[in-house]
Formats: C-alpha cells, sequence, structure tokens
C-alpha cells in the first residue's frame, strides 16, 4: 500500500510541477505587468482558501476522497488543455484560478487519503510524501528538457503541429494535461475510504477549527500564514530574478528543482529528525532555512549562490509543511482527517492571498526590482520564525 500511494502522490504533483516553475515566465512572455502576473499567480491562493475546506468537507462526509481525487484529475486535465489560449489577464486569470481549484484541493486529498490507509503515519508519510516531491521534480527537468529544443522533439513536432514545431512555454500545460489525466484514471484503482456520513457534527471543517483551542496548534496556524504570506515572493519572482540573471528558459524548471533535491533528503529523514530533535526544533529548522533563502535573495549576489540558496526552501517544506500536516494528522479525529488538512491548507491560502498582491504592490513600487521585494519578504519571515521561538509549546505540556 505504501508503494501505490508513493504512486498516487507522484501523479498529483506532477501537473504542478509541469505548470509551476515556468508560469510566471510564460505571463511575462505575454506582456503582462508585474500587477498582472501577481494577480494571475495569486489565483493558486485564492483557490487555497476555498477549496480544500470543501473538498474536505465533501472527502469527510459524503463522497470517498479517492473519487474526489479522481474527479479533481478528470477535470483538471481537460482545463488544461485551455489553458494556452488564455492569452489576455482575463481569460488567464479565471483559467488559471480553474486549475488551481482542482489541483489544490487534490494535493490536500492525497495527503488525506495517505494517512488515511498508512498504519503509522508518523514513520511512514514523509517517505510516502516524498514522491510527490520526485514528481514535481521530475516535470521541470522534463519540461526544461523540452524547451532546449532537443532535433528528435522538433522532428516529432512538424508532423503533428507543422505550424509550430518548436516547444513553447504553453507546453507545459500539456504535460500537466497528460499527467492529470492519469491521476484521474489512478485514483479509481485506490481501495475507497467510506466518509463518516453519520457524524455527530455534519460540518467537518468547523469540528476541525476547534483545534485552534490548543496553543501549539494556534502558533502553528498563525505562522503558517504568516510564511506563506512571504511564498508569492520566491514564486512569483525567483523566476523572473534568474531571467534577469541571464538564466534561459530551458535551465528555470531545472534551477528551481534544487529546492526539491534537499526536500527528497529531508522527508526521507523526516522520521529520524522528529524523533530526535523534537517537532519544535524540526519546525524551527524549517521556518529559519524559509527566511534564509530569501535573506540570499536580497542580496547583489551572482546566480549560481541564487540557485543554490533555493535548497534551503526544500527545508522549508518538509521541516515545516510537511511536518505540521504530520502533526495535525495526530490531532484530528478519523471523522474529520481530510478537514483538518484542509485547515491548514487554509490558512497557507489567507497568507498566500495576501502574499501575492503584496509583491506585485510592493515590486511595483519599487520599480520592478527584485532585491527591495525580497527584503520585504525577508523581514515577514524572520518575524514568524521569532513567534514559533518564543510562542510554541509542545504538545506534550498541559495548555495554559
Amino acid at each position: 500500500m505504501r508503494f501505490r500511494l508513493s504512486l498516487l502522490l507522484f501523479l498529483v504533483y506532477a501537473p504542478p510541477g509541469a505548470m509551476w516553475p515556468t508560469f510566471p515566465r510564460h505571463l511575462d512572455a505575454l506582456g503582462f505587468s508585474p500587477l498582472e502576473i501577481a494577480l494571475v499567480c495569486a489565483t493558486a491562493a485564492l483557490a487555497t482558501v476555498v477549496g480544500p475546506l470543501v473538498a474536505g468537507q465533501v472527502a469527510d462526509r459524503w463522497l470517498a476522497p479517492e473519487r474526489c481525487l479522481a474527479v479533481c484529475g478528470f477535470a483538471g486535465g481537460a482545463v488544461f488543455l485551455l489553458l494556452p489560449g488564455c492569452t489576455t489577464a482575463g481569460s488567464a486569470f479565471f483559467g488559471s484560478l480553474a486549475v488551481w481549484l482542482l489541483m489544490i484541493p487534490a494535493m490536500t486529498l492525497g495527503s488525506a487519503v495517505s494517512f488515511a490507509h498508512l498504519r503509522r503515519p508518523e514513520r511512514d508519510f514523509g517517505r510516502v510524501r516524498l514522491w510527490g516531491t520526485v514528481g514535481w521534480m521530475i516535470q521541470g527537468w522534463v519540461v526544461g528538457y523540452a524547451l532546449g529544443r532537443p532535433d528528435w522533439l522538433h522532428r516529432l513536432l512538424l508532423v503533428f503541429r507543422p505550424d509550430a514545431p518548436y516547444p513553447v512555454l504553453a507546453d507545459s500545460f500539456h504535460v500537466a494535461a497528460a499527467f492529470d489525466f492519469l491521476l484521474g484514471f489512478y485514483a479509481l484503482t485506490i481501495p475507497p475510504t467510506a466518509p463518516c456520513r453519520d457524524s455527530p457534527d455534519r460540518v467537518a471543517p468547523l469540528e476541525a477549527l476547534r483545534l485552534l483551542r490548543k496553543r501549539h496548534f494556534a502558533v502553528f496556524f498563525l505562522c503558517n500564514i504568516l510564511l506563506c504570506l512571504t511564498v508569492p515572493f520566491g514564486s512569483q519572482n525567483t523566476p523572473l530574478l534568474l531571467k534577469e540573471l541571464g538564466v534561459g528558459e530551458e535551465w528555470t524548471g531545472p534551477a528551481l528543482t534544487m529546492a526539491q533535491s534537499t526536500e527528497v533528503l529531508t522527508l526521507a529523514l523526516l522520521p529520524w529528525l522528529l524523533a530526535r530533535l523534537g517537532l519544535r526544533a524540526v519546525l524551527l529548522l524549517g521556518a529559519a532555512a524559509w527566511a534564509g533563502s530569501l535573506s540570499v535573495q536580497t542580496l547583489d549576489a551572482p546566480a549560481g549562490l541564487i540557485i543554490g540558496c533555493l535548497s534551503l526552501n526544500g527545508l522549508y517544506i518538509s521541516c515545516y509543511l510537511v511536518a505540521g500536516q504530520v502533526c495535525v494528522n495526530g490531532e484530528a479525529g478519523p471523522d474529520f482527517r481530510a478537514s483538518a488538512q484542509a485547515l491548514i491548507s487554509f490558512s497557507g491560502g489567507v497568507g498566500q492571498v495576501m502574499g501575492y498582491v503584496l509583491s506585485g504592490v510592493v515590486r511595483h513600487a519599487a520599480g520592478g526590482a527584485f532585491r527591495p521585494t525580497f527584503a520585504v519578504a525577508t523581514a515577514l519571515a524572520w518575524l514568524a520564525v521569532g513567534i514559533l521561538l518564543v510562542g510554541w509549546r509542545d504538545p506534550s505540556e498541559p495548555e495554559a
């Protein structure tokens, strides 16, 4: 079952991994302004505010989460095929929003399904989740290789697409669509997890919301909002910063996979880290790594150093986000497991909605300069580290 869940998460994360690394550059190539790019990219955060909570309610109370995943896969693949035609700011906004309203719930549901089927999720989830990272990372290399325009691919496109025989940035959407359709079919083969239709609390997200009464969960929730507020500064501006530093479009995806390389390693070691360091130290390690990565991008550094610092992003995802998911699963009951994971996604979405708008406004005010923009994100990230350092209390300690 662990192998099957690993493949499931590989397919869940492969579509956004194909699309997202080159998406800001695709919008930039269409002539969008920094503020328009910020608003279109903000659709990922908007979807995170609404999508996971709805998916959590459906999966916990009405429909098996595996079936929900299949719907997300098939519908997402269809929308991806429409995205290359979205060449105006309005159409790109709504097309991207539709994609993320299907992909973000798929990520939440993939985690919920894994927690439901793993016998010891605190030990095994990190090693299963790392295959989601591999799925994301491989797509960056696949798309980057295709954008390098190898001769065999050019000859193939001459047959099937003679009017456009060379790969372009928008072809990443076609790769994403193929993997989304595979996800839809594969999700139908996973043993179903029956929803708790007879639970006394009919609204599962409200039951999950009661976790905020616990101090450690509330601190994690607040810090997650702050840290996710800074994530758009990186996802939106780092690809454009690499472009400014002379990194070609065929190398954008592979360069950004530096984060996934350390993420795979730390996810494999996550059970050991949690056992040796404890949850608080692991969360602090992840948050501080992200703040450190943003700090480097405020410097007038060469492209090699900027790309190297992206490896710290993997520590943030593994040691803060994924470790937080393990913590939340331990707090959640079996009748609101998906909604508890959705609540964490919701907090991240709230932060990212504010972050995408703030990033666009700050960069616009800075005249398009990247380093002053990253300086704002750096200050916010270190603030979150400080709150976590002072406010976190281990769950085993009595509540105040």
